[in-house]
């Protein structure tokens, strides 16, 4: 397994001067006591290293919006982190189910939900029907990312 520092630089996990300002303002730690805050998951990679953080489900809570990255006064590219852990995890085999689920509806729909209902809907209110998406193209994707490599279903 490769290590994530390959991905990403350590040396800007030491800017971090734990102000706490990206985990205040996460929507992830707001929500969820599970998932793993921004500056939790700093000070874990430095402490214990990216084997100690992958195997966390916490680390999947991240919705990668960037806010900590916005707030950060270091200007650490924490969402690059999270991807590059996320990565290694998934190399691991530790993928969520629900995760694996919705990649899964994303591989064979082009959709991360169910969708059947959703045109009755968007009819009631006068908008056009979803464009339907090319499953070809997302194929094309999922091949060059190496994606099935790595997520089995």
């Amino acid at each position: 397994m490769p290590k994530i520092w390959r991905f990403f630089d350590k040396a800007d996990l030491f800017e971090c001067y734990q102000c706490a300002r990206c985990t205040g303002s996460c929507p992830a730690v707001i929500v969820s006591d599970k998932a793993i805050g921004p500056r939790e998951m700093l000070v874990r990679c430095l402490d214990l290293g990216h084997k100690g953080v992958v195997e966390d489900e916490g680390l999947w809570y991240c919705t990668t919006c960037h806010v900590c990255e916005d707030r950060c006064p270091q200007k650490i590219p924490i969402g690059d982190l999270m991807v590059a852990l996320r990565n290694a995890a998934a190399r691991r085999d530790n993928v969520p189910a629900n995760v694996v689920r919705a990649l899964e509806m994303i591989t064979k729909t082009g959709r991360a939900a169910i969708t059947h209902q959703v045109n009755a809907m968007r009819a009631e209110y006068g908008l056009d029907p979803l464009v339907e998406p090319d499953l070809e193209e997302i194929d094309q994707i999922v091949e060059r990312a190496g994606f099935k490599d790595v997520i089995r279903f």
